[in-house]
């Protein structure tokens, strides 16, 4: 039986409660619509503001780390992603092309 869905986003800065359960709710329901999956976990890590590089210069980024069923589809897991991308610039007003998506098969236990 594979783990549940579990998120990290790593946020460049701090976030609100508002914008934090907005990506919660988000994640959830994509994980449901994709899935079919309704039970997960995000954790959120707050990287200080002018702490977060990219080749030697301050970066805007954030990322969001999370999973997929093992074997998933590359085309469903490419529109995952970018869902899950829309989703966090939104909620937290940042470029989309600051946000950096990783979905791994999951681990089977």
């Amino acid at each position: 039986m594979a783990s549940p869905p579990m998120y990290k986003c790593l946020v460049n800065g701090a976030i609100g409660a508002d914008a934090r359960r907005a990506i919660v709710d988000g994640l959830t329901e994509l994980t449901g619509v994709h899935f079919g999956e309704h039970e997960l976990t995000v954790e959120f890590i707050e990287i200080p503001e002018g702490r977060w590089f990219t080749a030697g210069r301050p970066s805007r980024a954030s990322m969001v780390l999370g999973t997929v069923p093992t074997g998933t589809a590359q085309g469903v897991r490419v529109t995952f992603m970018d869902a899950i991308a829309r989703l966090f610039a939104d909620a937290t007003d940042t470029d989309y092309h600051d946000v950096m998506v990783s979905a791994p098969d999951r681990k089977v236990s």
